[in-house]
């Protein structure tokens, strides 16, 4: 008797001990939350705003704002605090490397929901993104468990060695080394000077003289439409009350000279796509839409480039600078004049030249 009542109370303490363990391991990642899966970060604890895949969706559901900025990739560089200055906000920072409109769409219908407050979206556009199925997305696969609404599937946040291991004791780790937090600033691109960084990494397409087939063309086109209305104009249909400042994203003339190289008739497909666009977009009052590209001598600078897409931070500010002046905005009234202009350029400039 004595030895199995000895038994049992060995079994007893371990499991006590383990099942300790367990709950210290869930109350540390509970508090500081690394991923604002339960609540907005806590004031003093060195948070860093890295993996966004993981981030997302905590800071829409729990931060305080009424302005975000998001988009893919090329939003990643703007500064909130700049947006809080030029337009009287309190802003957040949403993008998303890799993502389609669809993605995008839906963590912005999440901001809606959960903050009615919200007045203005600063969104990229990207037309990149154009040719895309309206129920692509970017991510193979996003961490349901800090997405969705199950309770029982926080058990892969809180019992998370990744999470513990290089998320939470690590900001343990600074908060005790008084390191301050990283905000939404703290991991941006460099302010220019990367001509030569960006030129090395484009690899320039052979020349194909590939014509736009009609029947491609049309597919394209339904693609975009689909595209359009269901990631991006039901949202601005069923939020009058929001402000949406629309952007397409300023590509380098990099980006312009791989469509040339591809075929003409392909590059002026593109325009016609963007065109497209702005006939669908235009009509709605609650919409500002601003593109760039007008701007040739900006456009044809690389040191404002990182790569063929991607800008630096001075590109950002100039393109929120821009925007809150209301310069470039198209309008029923300059539209065909700014398609004009592009097809003009693109057809008359030497893409060559940028290779000798």
């Amino acid at each position: 008797m004595d030895s199995k009542r000895k038994g049992r109370r060995w079994v007893t303490g371990v499991l006590g001990a383990y099942g300790g363990i367990l709950i210290v391991i869930a109350a540390l990642v509970i508090i500081v939350d690394p991923y604002f899966h339960f609540h907005a970060p806590i004031e003093g604890i060195s948070y860093e705003m890295k993996e966004e895949q993981y981030m997302n969706d905590g800071i829409t559901r729990n931060f305080d704002y009424d302005t975000i900025i998001t988009g893919d990739s090329t939003s990643l560089s703007f500064s909130t605090a700049i947006i809080d200055e030029l337009f009287d906000a309190q802003s957040v920072r949403l993008t998303f490397q890799g993502e389609g409109f669809k993605g995008i769409n839906e963590n912005l219908q999440t901001a809606i929901d959960t903050h009615p407050e919200l007045k203005l979206v600063i969104r990229g556009i990207g037309t990149l993104w154009f040719v895309t199925d309206e129920d692509y997305m970017g991510y193979d696969d996003y961490p349901d468990y800090l997405y969705d609404d199950i309770i029982w599937n926080d058990v892969y946040y809180i019992w998370n060695g990744d999470v513990l291991f290089c998320k939470v004791f690590p900001e343990i780790g600074r908060t005790l080394k008084q390191v301050p937090a990283k905000g939404f600033d703290a991991e941006i691109f460099p302010s220019g000077g990367l001509g030569d960084v960006a030129l090395a990494r484009y690899k320039r397409p052979e020349k194909a003289y590939k014509k736009a087939e009609e029947q491609e063309t049309e597919q394209m086109f339904q693609m975009l439409d689909r595209n359009l209305q269901k990631n991006v104009i039901e949202i601005i249909e069923t939020n009058p009350d929001i402000t949406f400042y629309l952007f397409f994203p300023p590509y380098s003339i990099l980006w312009w000279d791989q469509h040339h190289q591809i075929g003409e008739e392909v590059l002026i497909r593109r325009i016609q796509m963007e065109q497209y666009a702005i006939e669908k977009l235009l009509p709605y009052e609650n919409v500002h839409l601003f593109a760039f590209t007008t701007n040739t001598e900006w456009i044809c600078d690389l040191n404002h480039y990182n790569d063929e897409v991607h800008y630096t931070e001075s590109t950002c500010t100039q393109i929120l600078k821009w925007m809150k002046a209301g310069e470039y905005e198209l309008t029923e009234d300059n539209y065909m004049e700014y398609i004009e202009c592009i097809t003009d350029f693109m057809l008359s400039y030497d893409f060559d030249a940028i290779f000798e």
